[in-house]
C-alpha cells in the first residue's frame, strides 16, 4: 500500500472517530468573535482538529499545522467532503493574513500569529482605502514600483 493509500485510510478512521454527527452538514464555524458561543459539538471539533493540526493542515507543525503535502491535503479535504464534514476554519486569518505572513513575516511574526490563526482565536480585518477610491476596489489606482529595498 502506498503512503498515501495509508494516509487515506488514517484520516477516514480518524474523521469517523472524532468528527460528531452535528457537523457533517454544511456551513461553517464562526471563529475570532468573543460575541459567538459555539455549539458543544462545534467548539469539539474545532478543537480536535486544532490539536491534529487539520485547522492549517499544509502550514508547518512549529506554527500549528500538520505540515500535509498537497497530495495529503487533497486527501484530507475530500474525506471531509466525504462525510460531510465543514471545515473547521475558513477566512481572513487561514485564507489571507496568515500566507501572507508565512511568505513575508519575519520569525518573530510568524511565532507570534500564525498559532494564533491555526487556532481559530484571532479576529482579523483588511481594509483598503485611497482618496478617490475610499473602500471601493475596483477603483484603486495604487501602483507600486521596485526601487531598492
Amino acid at each position: 500500500m502506498s503512503a498515501l493509500a495509508t494516509f487515506r485510510d488514517e484520516t477516514r478512521a480518524w474523521l469517523a472517530e472524532n468528527c460528531p454527527q452535528s457537523v457533517r452538514q454544511q456551513g461553517y464555524i464562526p471563529i475570532g468573535s468573543t460575541k459567538i458561543e459555539l455549539e458543544p459539538d462545534t467548539k469539539l471539533w474545532l478543537d480536535r482538529m486544532v490539536d491534529k493540526g487539520w485547522t492549517t493542515p499544509t502550514w508547518p507543525k512549529e506554527y500549528g499545522g500538520a505540515g500535509l503535502s498537497k497530495e495529503e491535503y487533497r486527501v484530507l479535504i475530500e474525506e471531509l467532503q466525504y462525510i460531510n464534514a465543514r471545515p473547521p476554519l475558513t477566512g481572513r486569518c487561514v485564507n489571507y493574513i496568515g500566507p501572507t505572513i508565512l511568505e513575508f513575516g519575519t520569525d518573530a511574526q510568524k511565532a507570534k500569529w500564525l498559532p494564533v490563526c491555526s487556532a481559530g482565536k484571532g479576529a482579523w480585518a483588511m481594509g483598503y482605502s485611497e482618496p478617490g477610491a475610499g473602500s471601493d476596489l475596483a477603483s484603486l489606482n495604487t501602483r507600486a514600483e521596485k526601487d531598492g529595498d
